[in-house]
């Protein structure tokens, strides 16, 4: 080969490689441009995202009034109350007597009494839950059931409470702590506990009354701190058992953290939410035992003062939890609170903190629940059946 072909051979290739680098040059400049644009693109959405869906929230209330016709609500002690999971209907119960009240139409639709005694009676219970199917769950200590609205009792449960503790420091009849019922899978839930020190812990019974799980809740012992006794009565923290969205709830007043079961997978965790407007938990003192009646009111106002988790809230239409929180601060002349400062929580689906603002109330809503996207919260107007419905918009 001459030298000629070797000198045109190499600028020919030269060239090529020259071309080349350039188009690789605008390839390589057009890929950063565009990852540096896609990037930009994210961290503005991240920065610009709400951090507090309710911080600048507002909301309205009105208070809506039932018409019961010729029948009565009995309002004197002993009552009890429960709206079905869609707020479609809202039940009022005592001594047997189980009133339907359609809140769409706002009137008492049905009354009608359950069995005192007998293979369908529900026997001697504080509570009940409305179904979504219509029927009701009946908590009792030894016989937890199922009754119709037609008054059958179609399922029921016979717990062995000492063979349900063998094993555990738990007092037998501490079985009955809390009952809630799993309709899908038929399962109780319970929160028995050792009386003696007051540690608690969450139980699953199946459906064959078999003890199916124990588990010791091992983050609730610092509500031990809170308990305030004297020779006649004692005040302290209160543990909430809930199920929503087939998922277990276990949370307590003395702060956000928050046990969550899942059936499907038998499995329990714990967590704590990252609050910044919302006090984390209670920080204070109390002394836990009093001698006199003085004494104790001057702890119960230090409890109060300290700030207090309620239990979850879940709205079907927003698909979002909610819960509220307060903390007492006027007094009346016992200790009790009279005025509170309230605090409103939002969390997604996943149990994401997603909102938390200060409400301009002076008082916590009565038995809440949720109704198309609506809070409702029982009142009493004149021994007359009424709510307030909160409509928020954020």
């Amino acid at each position: 080969m001459s030298m000629w072909t070797m000198s045109w051979d190499l600028r020919y290739s030269l060239l090529i490689f020259r071309e080349m680098r350039k188009l690789l040059s605008i390839s390589v400049l057009a890929l950063l441009t565009a990852c540096g644009e896609k990037h930009k693109s994210e961290e503005v959405s991240i920065v610009e995202g709400p951090k507090n869906i309710l911080e600048n929230m507002t909301y309205t209330i009105d208070t809506v009034l039932v018409d019961t016709g010729d029948d009565i609500l009995d309002f004197s002690l002993g009552y009890s109350t429960s709206p079905m999971p869609d707020g479609r209907f809202f039940y009022f119960y005592k001594n047997l007597k189980m009133q339907k009240i359609d809140l769409d139409q706002l009137n008492l639709v049905d009354s009608f009494s359950l069995k005192k005694d007998g293979p369908n009676s529900p026997g001697h219970t504080f509570s009940f839950y409305a179904l979504s199917d219509g029927n009701f769950f009946f908590p009792t200590f030894h016989r937890p059931s199922i009754i119709t609205s037609q008054g059958m009792k179609i399922k029921s449960w016979n717990l062995d409470q000492e063979e349900l503790v063998e094993g555990f420091p738990i007092e037998p009849f501490s079985m009955g702590n809390r009952v809630i019922l799993d309709p899908k899978r038929l399962n109780l839930y319970s929160l028995p506990m050792n009386i003696e020190t007051r540690d608690h812990y969450f139980a699953v019974i199946d459906s064959l009354e078999n003890r199916k799980k124990m588990v010791e809740l091992t983050e609730f012992k610092r509500a031990n701190k809170y308990l305030i006794r004297s020779d006649a009565e004692q005040k302290g923290e209160f543990l909430h058992l809930q199920q929503f969205n087939e998922l277990v709830l276990i949370s307590c007043t003395v702060g956000n953290g928050t046990y969550i079961y899942n059936p499907s997978l038998d499995s329990l965790f714990y967590r704590e939410f990252p609050h910044e407007l919302v006090p984390l938990g209670k920080t204070g003192a109390v002394k836990n035992k009093v001698g006199s009646r003085a004494e104790f009111e001057e702890e119960l106002k230090k409890l109060n003062h300290d700030i207090s988790y309620c239990s979850f809230l879940w709205d079907e239409k927003s698909q979002r939890y909610f819960r509220f929180a307060s903390r007492a601060v006027t007094f009346d002349t016992e200790g009790w609170a009279k005025a509170f400062e309230v605090y409103f929580i939002a969390y997604s689906k996943e149990l994401e903190l997603i909102g938390e603002a200060l409400l301009p109330i002076s008082t916590r809503p009565i038995n809440p629940f949720f109704k198309n996207g609506k809070l409702w919260s029982y009142v009493n107007v004149d021994d007359e059946l009424g709510f307030a419905v909160f409509t928020f918009d954020f």
